[in-house]
């Protein structure tokens, strides 16, 4: 990229970019108050996305107890820093929620399956059900805010984002020097 790109080639970049990484990684928060990290698989349908999980891990927990979420997705090149103008990523501060209904429940295994080709393979989502008939959930996660990071467009280039009510779209792009400095 050239010039700096706008709301909407900026919100295609990240579409691209949970559609093509594979992994993600999510913070969640302990009965602490403290973060907790985990590497995650992703689906995403624009973005939204996706997350899978287990009832009996800590990352079920911690979301059904605080809802607050943030991942980061990166796009690192094969010759890792020497490709560092290729560099782009996103991290996103947003909301977990337990999918529940049938119908989400079954986009969110068929955006997995278009993202993921190995899960042909395998039997993982064979029995996928409703939150209370097993041990398999999804979560959807809604993004409220963010921050891109394309050093495609110039080394160091970030934005700060701002997402409509539903996380479906980019609503704003702040420059990154924009935000305060403090101390």
């Amino acid at each position: 990229m050239s010039t700096e790109p706008g709301p909407a080639e900026v919100q295609e970049a990240i579409i691209e970019l949970l559609r093509t990484e594979e992994l993600a990684v999510l913070a969640t928060i302990d009965e602490h108050g403290a973060p907790s990290t985990s590497a995650m698989h992703i689906a995403a349908d624009g973005l939204i996305a996706y997350m899978h999980t287990f009832q009996f891990n800590r990352k079920h927990a911690q979301m059904q107890q605080n809802p607050n979420v943030s991942y980061v997705v990166s796009h690192i090149p094969p010759g890792g820093f020497a490709g560092r103008h290729a560099i782009h990523s996103v991290q996103i501060q947003g909301k977990a929620t337990l999918v529940t209904d049938p119908e989400e429940i079954q986009r969110a295994v068929t955006v997995s399956f278009e993202q993921f080709p190995w899960l042909a393979d395998m039997s993982l989502y064979d029995n996928v059900k409703l939150p209370d008939q097993g041990q398999q959930v999804f979560y959807r996660i809604e993004p409220i805010r963010g921050l891109w990071a394309d050093h495609r467009v110039r080394q160091l280039w970030r934005v700060f984002l701002e997402f409509s009510y539903d996380g479906r779209t980019i609503t704003d792009c702040r420059p990154y020097h924009s935000a305060r400095r403090s101390g």
